[in-house]
């Protein structure tokens, strides 16, 4: 059989089995090339390269390569897969220990293919076997044993229960002009106490579509649920044209837990956000293998669980935005309140200006707020920016009802002299501090005495008010 066909019949039958209860637990698809040994006519040793390969290891103690031609390593032929070319001697695949004891009735399969016209029973096969918690290798219960010109096979063992699983696959080829082959190992099996996500367990919060140059995409999911939710059981996608589910991708193939009531961004390469943004909590990242190519004037975003049920989705454009806004490069859209609907065009807002126009992986600068009128308050009565960390730093904190207002402050003299504006139609998160250091906007700093503080706070809706206020910036305070 064509090995192209049997990775299709592959890819068919786990998109049948995973539709069942089955899940995925581990896979190895050799899809990063040239690792493994081969020989080297010259030196008449095997040269070999395993690095950054940690979910199996070869023992190749039994194996002869004469020269240069002569290997058993990864290719990249049929988008990767591990061969064996003329070995002379057998050569022993070994997966790492695979924790299974979460699950129940495991199966694994593999791919086993040979090319080429040799037969010769004894120098040419892929045999496959397991080991269940330190046990003796045993054989696959279905074309375990693949021998001379046997063409293709998937082999597979099913019903397996235990803590602790490896995969053991003896591979040899004495022709120089044959090939054996190694592809596709999975490991799947039924949860034993599988948690259900639901819509609304995982919420879509925030969204980064038209980064900065050099910049990449970012989405910020939160947990509303109770649950521990297993984040291999979640898949983020968009829609094409005809509205239909596009770039299907999961979050990650690892069993990592996303905790109640925290938030998680996604991204392809956090060496395209963190640089861009105040990173809070690092480890609060995800940097996912595929990521969707989200559109910079507007697409959808969709989450969707391990039955392919979408728990939610959002549709944005880029006029949702703050229409005082010139430029939206780099800045994102939060959402405001998790009890209101996800496609509630009024319930997203930009990230403020103070934190820096995102908040990947922590609260949004425009989370709601328990208010129904707008607060701004000054501290303290007297600063002395001299790093004694007392009253180093004056400031002026918001707490407003809702998103959308700007700000512009300035900052006088005694003498009515304006010292410099400390802030011109600065976005405000909901929960907001602007602060001054004493200093002008050339870095300054002032004269000790009494100044005076003008906070014009506006929105788009007409809303204009004024507050003022009047500090001391002294050197030493007792």
């Amino acid at each position: 059989m064509n090995p192209n066909l049997l990775k299709l019949l592959t890819f068919w039958f786990l998109l049948i089995y995973f539709n069942t209860p089955a899940q995925e637990i581990w896979r190895e698809s050799f899809d990063v090339s040239d690792k493994g040994i081969w020989g080297d006519a010259n030196l008449s040793v095997i040269q070999s390269d395993f690095e950054n390969i940690t979910q199996w290891i070869l023992d190749y103690s039994n194996a002869v390569l004469d020269d240069n031609d002569d290997y058993a390593k990864t290719v990249s032929t049929s988008g990767g897969r591990f061969e064996c070319k003329d070995t002379n001697g057998e050569v022993i695949w070994r997966s790492v220990w695979i924790d299974i004891s979460d699950y129940k009735n495991c199966t694994i399969q593999l791919n086993a293919a040979e090319t080429g016209s040799g037969a010769n029973q004894e120098i040419k096969y892929v045999k496959a076997y397991f080991r269940i918690d330190n046990s003796e290798e045993i054989l696959f219960e279905t074309n375990g044993i693949n021998i001379g010109n046997w063409g293709s096979a998937l082999a597979t063992q099913t019903n397996l229960n235990g803590n602790q699983l490896q995969i053991v696959v003896h591979m040899n080829n004495h022709y120089a002009g044959d090939k054996v082959i190694l592809d596709e190992v999975v490991v799947s099996g039924e949860e034993k106490n599988p948690i259900v996500i639901n819509p609304g367990d995982v919420l879509l919060n925030e969204v980064l579509f038209n980064p900065v140059p050099d910049g990449e995409d970012y989405i910020e999911i939160y947990n509303n649920s109770e649950k521990q939710i297993p984040l291999n059981k979640l898949y983020v996608a968009s829609r094409d044209a005809n509205l239909e589910l596009t770039q299907v991708y999961p979050l990650t193939s690892k069993k990592l837990d996303f905790e109640p009531e925290t938030y998680l961004a996604l991204t392809k390469d956090t060496n395209g956000v963190f640089p861009w943004f105040t990173i809070e909590c690092p480890a609060c990242f995800l940097q996912m293998d595929k990521f969707p190519s989200f559109n910079n004037d507007e697409d959808y975003v969709v989450l969707l669980n391990n039955n392919m049920e979408i728990i939610d989705e959002f549709y944005y454009n880029e006029k949702m935005h703050l229409p005082l806004l010139f430029d939206r490069e780099g800045i994102s859209l939060e959402r405001i309140s998790f009890s209101e609907n996800t496609n509630e065009q009024s319930n997203w807002h930009s990230a403020s200006t103070e934190s820096g126009y995102g908040t990947p992986g922590y609260k949004n600068s425009q989370f709601e707020n328990e208010t129904n009128k707008v607060q701004v308050t000054f501290e303290p009565e007297a600063f002395s920016p001299n790093n004694d960390g007392y009253n180093d730093i004056y400031t002026i904190n918001f707490k407003l009802d809702q998103p959308g207002y700007l700000a512009n402050i300035w900052i006088f003299d005694s003498s009515g002299r304006m010292v410099m504006q400390l802030c011109k139609n600065n976005i405000l998160g909901t929960s907001d501090q602007i602060k001054w250091n004493g200093e002008d906007k050339n870095g300054q700093r002032q004269q000790l005495g009494a100044y005076i503080v003008l906070v014009e706070l506006f929105n788009p809706k007409g809303y204009v008010k004024q507050f003022k206020d009047g500090v001391v910036l002294t050197s030493i305070l007792d």
